[in-house]
């Protein structure tokens, strides 16, 4: 059984630049707290290398190459990606990928969070894409809705549930994850995911580290806006 994150973003990425954690603080900090698998997943950059794939191994993590790719102006989640998904931009893109890549695994991040990036109803416009739904860590106690309708998603069309922590800083981390049973390689894990051999492990966060989380999202996307 198998400790791992499949969606986590590092100050590599170019999108949300308040992040403070290079890939590196990221592996040494996950590897304190028992973390055998991790993908980082940058939006619209393939940050994986295998410098980076040989120093989480010495820390004991096994690092899956992804992504969070920009397709039909929506985030989408590539794991087992190659670079080229740097190039994705529409959902037929994505399905000749998958043809051209068939152990790459397609997840569907946060899908119906209310922002202008997330899935909703392309979700299920897009469906057969899809190998997996994320349970996403943005929640609070008596608040989690968005989640809720990813279960009902995930359950109706069969596809596993993945848990992970989106996290943008170190604090976001280790709240959600998943327990895969696999052997400790990327074809296994793979294989695993699709079989839905997975376990979520999730709390909610508090209200503080629930604003704390949301709010550079909210800022970011207030400054995006104004004109330069």
């Amino acid at each position: 059984m198998l400790k791992a994150d499949f969606h986590i973003h590092t100050k590599e990425e170019r999108y949300d630049y308040w992040i403070r954690y290079s890939a590196k603080d990221l592996i040494n900090h996950a590897s304190k707290i028992g973390y055998e698998v991790l993908a980082i997943t940058n939006h619209g950059l393939f940050t994986y290398n295998q410098g980076l794939a040989d120093y989480a191994k010495e820390k004991g993590i096994l690092l899956i190459p992804g992504i969070e790719a920009f397709v039909g102006k929506k985030h989408v989640i590539i794991l087992n990606a190659t670079k080229d998904a740097e190039k994705i931009r529409t959902f037929s893109e994505l399905r000749e990928y998958k043809k051209r890549n068939p152990n790459a695994f397609v997840l569907a991040p946060h899908p119906y969070y209310p922002r202008h990036n997330c899935l909703r109803k392309k979700l299920l416009e897009n469906i057969d894409v899809f190998d997996g739904v994320e349970y996403c860590h943005y929640y609070c106690r008596y608040h989690n809705p968005y989640n809720k309708k990813a279960v009902k998603t995930a359950k109706k069309h069969g596809k596993p549930l993945i848990g992970t922590s989106d996290a943008h800083r170190l604090f976001q981390f280790n709240n959600t994850y998943s327990i895969v049973d696999a052997d400790k390689n990327v074809d296994s894990i793979v294989k695993a995911l699709r079989e839905n051999r997975v376990q979520i492990k999730t709390k909610p966060l508090s209200v503080i580290n629930c604003t704390r989380a949301i709010i550079p999202m909210m800022l970011h996307k207030i400054i995006k806006k104004k004109p330069m």
